[in-house]
């Protein structure tokens, strides 16, 4: 099998399908003889921040000597960027061989699996292969029932509680709360980022049922003292740790981010990691994670920012308006999936914005550009509109001035669709 007919397989799988239970990534896994277990695993969970907490530690663990596999999801500028070993994504011979391995269990099931069941037994099936010293694994959609939650962790994370996927999960903090804290283990520290009090009630009691040790995040003082265009500086006030973080990720919730990170190492060297402070500095400060406020060109300015939920549209707005204070200077280009709050997210961003541009990517999920004009029009909002991304950027682009600012948010398909149309230009 090669790797284009490896894809069509996965292809043939559901995509967007949503099944609850961890039957079906079972059956493949043990078809794999089990290869979850062959590797420690630090499991990621919360509403933001998750890929950006997988990228932070994956920077710094490896920077320790470790060889660590990295899992996330979804793919943002290639299919295979969801599983990398050691930096460095899978190979196409692997993944054509790891789907070959599954695929008469694929083809059999009775209960077909989703793709995303068959990427994750993938990847832990890759990792096992690769002998990884240890996995940072990024939770799909809520936890409890989420395909990874295969793995036997040796710390798991929750970095925040926000109302999204609410028709999966449930339309309040409390219910999409108990789905995400459904990857605690017991004896296994359970690191919770900055949660509402309704979130950390959940945690505590399931933490308490399970025989789990529930840590936060918020007994470490980190502290932004400066920024460029390149990184953002960060006082640490802990005596284990460096004294200071340059860190190139620019977004002002990255704070948060670090601070679980930080209290991770920590807890990761109370179970016997080596983590010396210089592979923490050395490892953030080389870390890279696509699409999070990240500036991909100057004159104009363009910055890509994954933001999917209100609570990412109004840290966007926090951002936005720091990085450029004019606000005249400031435009959106916005496209969203039909299942988020679209109201409620360019309802924290239209203040924002001199003008709003809406589009849509080629994701089957994304709400068309008549359905955003007509949340926009019910909002008051001005806006022109564009049918797809590079209709959008051509229209948009060539005629902003060089101080102009474009962040382009909503959806990472959106940001997706952005990023390599730039790349093909240059």
């Amino acid at each position: 099998m090669n790797y284009p007919e490896a894809r069509a397989v996965l292809d043939r799988l559901p995509r967007f399908e949503v099944k609850p239970g961890l039957e079906r990534v079972g059956h493949l896994l043990d078809l794999l003889g089990h290869p979850e277990g062959a590797f420690p695993a630090i499991h990621v969970g919360g509403t933001n921040g998750k890929g950006s907490v997988v990228a932070m530690l994956d920077a710094v663990l490896r920077r320790a000597g470790y060889r660590v596999g990295r899992f996330t999801s979804p793919e943002l500028t290639d299919f295979r960027d969801r599983i990398a070993i050691d930096g460095e994504w899978l190979s196409e011979s692997e993944w054509a061989a790891g789907v070959e391995r599954m695929e008469a269990a694929i083809d059999s099931a009775v209960d077909r699996p989703a793709q995303f069941e068959a990427i994750t037994a993938l990847a832990f099936d890759a990792f096992s292969h690769h002998e990884v010293d240890l996995a940072v694994v990024e939770v799909g959609l809520g936890g409890r029932f989420d395909a990874t939650n295969m793995i036997r962790p040796i710390l798991a994370i929750l970095t925040n509680v926000e109302l999204d996927h609410t028709g999966i999960l449930g339309k309040t903090i409390e219910k999409i709360a108990r789905e995400k804290v459904g990857i605690s283990k017991r004896g296994v520290p359970f690191l919770v980022g900055p949660v509402p009090e309704a979130a950390l009630s959940i945690a505590e009691k399931e933490c308490a049922d399970i025989g789990a040790d529930l840590v936060r995040s918020d007994g470490l003082e980190v502290s932004r003292v400066s920024e460029t265009d390149a990184a953002s500086r960060y006082r640490i006030e802990a005596s284990d740790l460096p004294n200071s973080i340059d860190l190139p990720l620019l977004g002002g919730y990255q704070c948060e981010n670090l601070q679980i990170v930080l209290r991770a190492i920590q807890l990761l060297r109370e179970r016997g990691l080596d983590v010396p402070s210089i592979a923490v500095e050395e490892g953030l400060a080389a870390v890279s994670w696509p699409g999070r406020f990240e500036i991909v060109r100057r004159d104009p300015t363009v910055i890509l920012e994954g933001a999917h939920n209100v609570a990412g549209a109004e840290a966007l707005a926090s951002d936005i308006e720091r990085c450029e204070p004019d606000r005249m200077r400031r435009h959106l280009l916005f496209g969203a999936l039909a299942d988020k709050d679209v109201t409620g997210m360019l309802d924290a961003l239209a203040p924002s914005f001199a003008d709003i541009v809406l589009t849509q990517s080629s994701s089957p999920r994304a709400i068309s550009v008549e359905d955003l004009a007509r949340i926009a029009d019910e909002l008051r909002i001005p806006f022109t509109c564009y049918d797809c991304v590079e209709d959008a950027l051509i229209g948009c682009l060539p005629g902003s001035e060089p101080d102009d600012v474009w962040a382009v948010a909503g959806s990472l398909t959106v940001v997706a669709e952005t990023r390599r149309f730039l790349e093909a230009e240059e």
